[in-house]
């Protein structure tokens, strides 16, 4: 027969070993839950990064057909100054008021257009910017979510606080673009 001590002993013995396990499950829950919110924000930002990647295209696009309105305006503007430097050289004609007014109409236009394509093209310049903070804080998160898993495989808490400290780092990197970009 058991000595009654040893039996308490063998009791406790079996008590601590289901309380550890439960706290090493407890701790993978933690670990399966940090990584899985991070997981969800870095795809949020990874959404947000194409996002910001498709405007800037858009916005570079506009830009472009801006730059190419310009010149279109910009080569009818010389060939009415050519046509009218070679009536007064030929014919000593001065320029007609129609012409002049034409004239001072395509450089009105070529000012204003050339400040709009300006504007599009520090607009798709800034979205690029918006898009690589997002991009970084993606890949923050996909680091957060190595170290995790690691973490989970090795259960050593301190490198789930360094998964944490990176998943941080994403979050910061999310913030700044959502709040002062």
């Amino acid at each position: 027969m058991e000595n009654p001590a040893e039996e308490s002993v063998n009791d406790l013995e079996q008590e601590l070993k289901e309380r550890a396990s439960e706290a090493k499950d407890g701790f993978l829950t933690r670990i399966a839950l940090t990584t899985a919110l991070i997981a969800a924000l870095a795809a949020v930002t990874g959404y947000l990064a194409g996002e910001r990647a498709d405007e800037s295209l858009v916005d570079q696009i506009h830009s472009s057909d801006s730059w190419s309105y310009y010149q279109a305006k910009s080569i009818k503007s010389a060939m009415l100054s050519a046509k009218m430097e070679t009536l007064q050289s030929l014919k000593d004609m001065p320029p007609a008021k129609a012409d002049t007014d034409k004239i001072a109409e395509y450089q009105a236009d070529m000012k204003e257009i050339k400040k709009t394509a300006e504007e599009q093209q520090a607009k798709a310049e800034h979205r690029l910017n918006q898009r690589k903070i997002l991009a970084n804080g993606v890949t923050l998160f996909q680091i957060a979510i190595s170290i995790g898993a690691i973490s989970a495989i090795t259960r050593k808490q301190k490198l789930w606080y360094v998964s944490l400290i990176f998943g941080a780092a994403g979050l910061v990197q999310l913030l700044h673009e959502l709040f002062f970009s």
